[in-house]
């Protein structure tokens, strides 16, 4: 699937060497990227306390800034301890990619849905006023 938005896939079940590289990676990807990020834990069944520790970094390496991080949750269990935790009220989350994919244009359309009521409003305003 080939997007503008990069997919980082979240480092899961790995040794404690390969972590702290894979979370190095994941980090440095979200504190360059300028675009929207995706963190895809579709390759994780579950996540323990280290990766929620590291949702959080992920998140506060994005706060205060125009860059965006959508999750992908991948499993039930990932997407009920996203709500449990509340990491969903700060940060988008998705049941799949292609969803998360979807996000812009729907976003996009429902922001222009907004600007053309807002038109409509504003034209019927000026005629009430001007008869």
């Amino acid at each position: 699937m080939k997007t503008a938005w990069p997919i980082l896939p979240f480092p899961c079940a790995l040794s404690s060497g390969d972590r702290r590289a894979a979370r190095k990676d994941l980090l440095s990807a979200l504190r360059v990227s300028g675009s929207p990020v995706i963190v895809d834990f579709s390759s994780c069944p579950t996540l323990n306390h280290e990766d929620i520790d590291l949702l959080l970094e992920c998140v506060a390496q994005v706060a205060g800034r125009d860059t965006q991080v959508l999750f992908v949750a991948g499993s039930r269990a990932n997407r009920v301890l996203l709500e449990v935790t509340r990491i969903s009220s700060l940060v988008m989350v998705f049941n799949s990619v292609k969803e998360a994919l979807a996000y812009p244009q729907i976003a996009a359309e429902a922001e222009n849905d907004i600007k053309d009521t807002e038109d409509r409003r504003a034209n019927q305003s000026q005629r009430l006023w001007s008869a």
